[in-house]
């Protein structure tokens, strides 16, 4: 194996598991302040923010999504409804376009009325003139020839009839050049009183969409749309109302529904006169036209009306679809758009893969969340005979290819990672997306992301799966230990995204020739999205400024904003994750009167232990983990008193890793020690004293407790696991040292 700087023996990694993906949280603004510690508990040192870093910020992509709700399987809908309510999305969706939003006075020419598609829309005059024939004197398109100008007046601007006009409107200018039956794929509707199917955020009900199909089915009286049949989305103010927060989540609702899309259209309308507004929400942000007014002036009437026909006549790329890299030609000519992922879609492969044979996603395994974020998915798919894992994500154009990453990996024989295939990059924001318009040149790089795929190999299940058994969530659990560790003291490379997502198990084992010892992993870390190469520009010699993570999985200091990331957090986050797989799928004890375990349901609520979090701001949920995991034994082990029938036997790795991460010497307590300013001594305990024989109550840069380093530290934390393994299933083999 070949050594780094930061190597350690190859021995030393084990024997049991390897590969495939996922997405989760990135970094905002906002420096965290001084902890708020509950009245009552021990107080928590005070933290203070790093300066010229990005602290972690909560996102709509921390609140989890879960696939079973939209495919219908009602426990599972049950237990995950609670994940996506619109009181934790909506504040969230609303932060990531604060920054990331702005208005174009060319909007029409620039996304809708583009020469290049070829739309052949007629003059806005021909069109009107169309429209007053074709509909009743009530519905307010007038001619008047003493001015020679069009009006349209709707006869109320109520929530209770706006947009049933809106749409008889919309349908009446589609339909008023007399199109071809085939050329027309997609209808007006009014949803205002009919939520579409599919939600994973609560009771969203757009005003009016433009949907697939025709309206046909929408007379039906059970009939409902689905959010992966809506091309545009429509929100007519009403009184009191947010319409734009409103139609940021409808956003969101079709990005999660609709697996190729790039871009989603949406129009307001207003209930006080006559004024719309087009929005376009891309991965990074949102912009918008200016507001048009549609009676007064003749010429805002006119773009209205000539942008209005050109909607339901846009080809799949412009109305905001990825075609390039899958194969669409199994689409019907009525149904253009590659809405869902109900079934399997061909890849178009790269020529430089020198791939013969057939490429198909075959099943969807993990969709990310939130508007301005990666969107990650994961599919299962096969390349050939060989079963594969196929992630999109959109990369921001300020990192190197996740791919980069995963190459310098295996140049330097890491263990325990998946195998690269196949990269591609498809279409960025800038210039694929916006058409060079909307990211201003001193925040297009920095703004600005790339579509990529990778393909790898092989496939498993993330270790949050619930069908896995105890053993198997340990071996899994083992081997993305395993696969950090030698990503980081071999590869050079440190994480800093672990979460439940990120670990997988997998039934074959992969076996790695290391010093001389076979080693079989069943399973691997995966993901290296937000990883760096230790020494790059990006990181420093153990850690890096930027801050990035899974919101329920980053440690405190990182979270506070308090230290740069190193390897010892995301070891602390290795003790989050696997208190998060023993505690869900939650099962409630029958017995009433042992459901609040040691008075602990305020502090590790028995629906929903970990609750905090995930909806928590950063100052909260860093204190709720200080206190009730490193400083409370007793909370700590109201936690372990939740943990699902079968995974008793991982209390035992939980209480030795809390001690791994803050054990006091010679002691039993635990407290948090911070990284200090400068180094004494060399490492290790050599360095635990001043000169005048004073103990040291910081940490250096390389340690995870005061007096074992990083290196000490992981087989400390691989040990206790190992024997949780083998407890679990006897006969493995014994763990090389």
């Amino acid at each position: 194996m070949a050594s780094s700087p930061l190597s350690v023996s190859a021995d030393e990694y084990a024997s049991v598991p390897m590969p495939p993906l996922s997405d989760n949280h990135t970094s905002a603004s906002t420096p965290a302040a001084t902890v708020r510690v509950p009245v009552g508990s021990a107080p928590l040192p005070t933290i203070h923010a790093l300066q010229n870093s990005t602290p972690c910020k909560r996102k709509a992509v921390s609140i989890p999504v879960s696939l079973e709700l939209e495919r219908g399987h009602s426990s599972s809908a049950k237990r995950h409804r609670h994940h996506r309510s619109a009181k934790h999305v909506s504040p969230l969706i609303a932060a990531e376009l604060l920054q990331a939003t702005q208005r174009s006075a060319t909007f029409s020419e620039d996304f809708l009325l583009r020469d290049c598609w070829d739309l052949h829309v007629p003059e806005a005059d021909f069109l009107l003139a169309n429209i007053e024939r074709s509909l009743p004197p009530a519905d307010g398109v007038q001619y008047y020839r003493k001015t020679g100008q069009y009006t349209c007046t709707p006869p109320d601007y109520t929530n209770t009839k706006y947009p049933e006009w809106f749409c008889r409107l919309a349908n009446a200018i589609r339909n008023a050049n007399n199109p071809t039956p085939a050329a027309v794929h997609s209808t007006w509707i009014c949803t205002k009183d009919t939520a579409p199917t599919g939600s994973r955020n609560g009771e969203l009900r757009p005003d009016f969409i433009l949907m697939v199909g025709d309206d046909a089915k929408s007379r039906e009286s059970s009939w409902a749309p689905t959010w992966d049949s809506i091309l545009v989305v429509g929100e007519h103010q009403s009184k009191g109302s947010k319409p734009f927060t409103q139609l940021t989540q409808y956003a969101e609702q079709m990005f999660i529904a609709q697996p190729f899309r790039t871009t989603v259209l949406g129009i307001l309308t207003s209930n006080t006169g006559p004024q719309l507004t087009f929005w376009r929400f891309d991965r990074a942000g949102a912009i918008g036209s200016m507001e048009l007014d549609y009676q007064s002036t003749s010429r805002q009437l006119c773009t209205i009306v000539r942008c209005l026909y050109a909607i339901p006549f846009l080809p799949p790329e412009a109305i905001g679809f990825h075609v390039s890299s899958i194969i669409t030609s199994h689409l019907s000519p009525k149904n253009p758009f590659p809405l869902n992922d109900s079934l399997p879609w061909k890849m178009r492969m790269s020529p430089s893969t020198l791939f013969v044979g057939e490429a198909l996603m075959n099943r969807l395994l993990f969709v990310a969340p939130g508007i301005v974020t990666r969107g990650t998915r994961v599919w299962c798919g096969t390349l050939g005979d060989t079963p594969v894992a196929i992630k999109y994500s959109w990369r921001s154009s300020t990192r190197p290819p996740e791919a980069s990453l995963y190459q310098l990996a295996a140049s330097h024989d890491v263990i325990g990672l998946a195998t690269l295939v196949a990269y591609d990059t498809y279409e960025d924001i800038a210039t694929n997306v916006r058409f060079n318009h909307g990211l201003v040149d001193g925040h297009k790089e920095r703004h600005n992301r790339h579509l990529t795929r990778l393909i790898l190999t092989p496939t498993g299940r993330a270790i949050s799966d619930e069908n896995l058994s105890p053993s198997q969530v340990a071996k899994g659990l083992f081997a993305g230990l395993v696969g950090h560790a030698s990503l980081y003291f071999d590869g050079g490379v440190l994480h800093r995204d672990l979460s439940p997502q990120n670990i997988i198990y997998t039934r074959k084992p992969q076996a790695d020739l290391v010093g001389g010892t076979m080693m079989h992993l069943y399973g691997a870390l995966i993901d290296l999205d937000y990883a760096i190469e230790i020494g790059s520009t990006e990181g420093r010699a153990s850690g890096a400024a930027d801050r990035t993570g899974t919101y329920p999985f980053i440690a405190m200091a990182v979270l506070a904003n308090r230290e740069m990331h190193r390897y010892r957090h995301d070891l602390e986050s290795f003790l989050y994750v696997l208190l998060w797989v023993c505690c869900y799928p939650v099962t409630l004890d029958p017995n009433p009167k042992q459901r609040d375990m040691m008075g602990m349901d305020n502090i590790w609520p028995r629906l929903h232990p970990l609750r905090t979090w995930i909806f928590a701001d950063e100052q909260t949920v860093t204190a709720h983990k200080g206190i009730n995991i490193v400083v409370d034994e007793r909370n700590f082990e109201g936690l372990l008193g939740r943990f699902r029938a079968g995974f008793e036997g991982f209390k035992a790795v939980a209480r030795r890793w809390r001690r791994t991460l803050w054990g006091v010497e010679g002691s039993r307590r635990c407290t948090i020690d911070w990284e200090g300013e400068g180094d004494v001594g060399r490492e290790g305990t050599d360095g635990m004293k001043f000169a005048s024989g004073e103990k040291r109550d910081w940490l250096l840069h390389d340690e995870v407790r005061i007096g074992v380093v990083n290196r000490d530290a992981f087989v400390e934390a691989r040990d206790a696991l190992w024997e949780l393994v083998q407890a679990l299933s006897p006969g493995e083999g014994e763990l090389q040292n």
